[in-house]
């Protein structure tokens, strides 16, 4: 390919936590591990690309678990979905038990956030009830002790939000409480979707219930909320991303979270500490990571385009967010319906000349995929700026146009705004080629 050079070690590798700065933690949280529903690996992806992909889940738990053990943690909570015992293999239920066992003997539980009793029972058949295991089931939540300091986990699930609190039995009171609870959204058909079955479904309602419950309401109450969701959460709810996302349309990078509730000196012992709520901090856990590359269109064929693309990803900051990237190039068109054809036209060969650049030992970013822009603005193309006649393509065009400017300013639209614009695309482009 001419004027290209090969991309080497101008990605770097996100900051692993074994090179950062050990930082003290009482309790890590991991949300919607899946252990047993691997990232989706792309079409045509060589064989070191796929197995990092593979091994993403398993890999970003692996990434929660050692922050657990270099913080000296004394709880690794896990929620959302581990590891489903009517889909797990073998080998994925050793691996989880080996991480139980390994922290056990670091000293660190392992605490499972269930939102229904009957999948407690479930898990510990699986792994053979593990003795660095603790359940919180809808019903009871597990109470730790922290270096003197009482903690009570709670599920936000089922009917522990209208449940009085816990008595005590001993001399330490209740001093802190920390309630979490998670969504069930998954994407489907381009759009997020929540589960209408669930009791708590959205962060809303968590922090409805959080506050008219006595549960949730006592004083040193903790909120932790975990979703895949983009969404802007109620002031005093702690967001959990998950540890590895799935795909292109979560906006928060996978993540577990540390919190601190003691300040330890080596002169003195533990004491509680006083701003524990602004200890929350996010350490990243995942492995694979995509992004959006945006190029200009181009004068000619798959050779020219694939050039513009390997000099952006070159120019590019690459490589930061995980280990893998995978980069979705679009092409800006303008209101050129025909340059649109054009690209996914040469799409295919672009895609393979690109692709021919990589170096599994030093290319940590794979191209999946080369598409006309489905995001750019129609409204060049309507009534008022095209000067559209009746009668014509032209005409067409913008009144077609017009529709999506009106469901991109309708404050209630029938569809999202970005799907119109991509259905709209989609229209004028069948148009051009037939």
């Amino acid at each position: 390919m001419r004027g290209v050079r090969c991309l080497r070690d101008a990605a770097i590798p996100i900051p692993s936590p074994e090179g950062a700065v050990p930082q003290v933690a009482d309790l890590v949280f991991a949300f919607d591990a899946a252990l047993d529903r691997p990232v989706p690996v792309p079409d045509g992806a060589p064989p070191a690309i796929a197995a990092t992909i593979a091994r993403a889940t398993a890999d970003s738990l692996d990434q929660a678990v050692a922050e657990a053990r270099r913080a000296g943690a004394a709880a690794l909570v896990l929620c959302g979905r581990v590891l489903d015992p009517q889909r797990a293999s073998p080998a994925q239920a050793a691996d989880l038990r080996r991480i139980i066992d390994t922290l056990a003997s670091a000293g660190c539980r392992t605490v499972l956030v269930a939102d229904e009793t009957a999948a407690c029972h479930a898990f510990a058949r699986m792994l053979g009830e593990p003795a660095g295991l603790s359940f919180v089931t809808p019903l009871v939540p597990v109470t730790l002790d922290i270096r003197g300091l009482a903690v009570d986990i709670v599920s936000a699930h089922g009917d522990t939000a209208t449940a009085l609190p816990v008595s005590r039995t001993g001399s330490a009171p209740l001093q802190r409480r920390i309630v979490v609870g998670w969504d069930a959204g998954a994407r489907h058909a381009g759009r997020w979707s929540a589960d209408a079955a669930a009791p708590v479904n959205s962060a809303a309602d968590f922090l409805g219930w959080a506050g008219a419950s006595p549960t949730w309401s006592l004083p040193g109450t903790l909120w932790v909320w975990g979703s895949r969701q983009p969404q802007m959460l109620p002031p005093g709810v702690h967001h959990l991303p998950a540890l590895q996302p799935r795909s292109a349309h979560e906006a928060a990078l996978g993540a577990c979270c540390t919190l601190t509730l003691l300040d330890r000196h080596d002169e003195a012992p533990a004491a509680p500490h006083a701003d524990w709520r602004g200890t929350w901090r996010e350490v990243p856990t995942q492995r694979v990571a995509w992004r959006t590359l945006k190029v200009e269109s181009q004068a000619g064929g798959d050779e020219e385009l694939a050039t513009v693309i390997w000099s952006a990803l070159e120019g590019s900051v690459a490589g930061q967010q995980a280990p893998l990237e995978l980069v979705r190039c679009v092409v800006a068109c303008g209101t050129s319906v025909a340059r649109r054809v054009r690209v996914a036209e040469i799409a295919a060969e672009t895609l393979a000349r690109v692709r021919q650049l990589y170096d599994p030992a030093t290319f940590r970013v794979w191209c999946s995929e080369v598409v006309a822009d489905p995001g750019e603005s129609l409204a060049p193309l309507g009534h008022t700026r095209s000067g559209g006649r009746p009668g014509t393509t032209t005409s067409f065009s913008s009144a077609l146009a017009d529709i999506v400017a009106a469901i991109e300013e309708s404050e209630e639209p029938a569809i999202p705004a970005d799907l119109a614009r991509q259905a709209g695309w989609l229209a004028l482009e069948l148009i051009e080629s037939t």
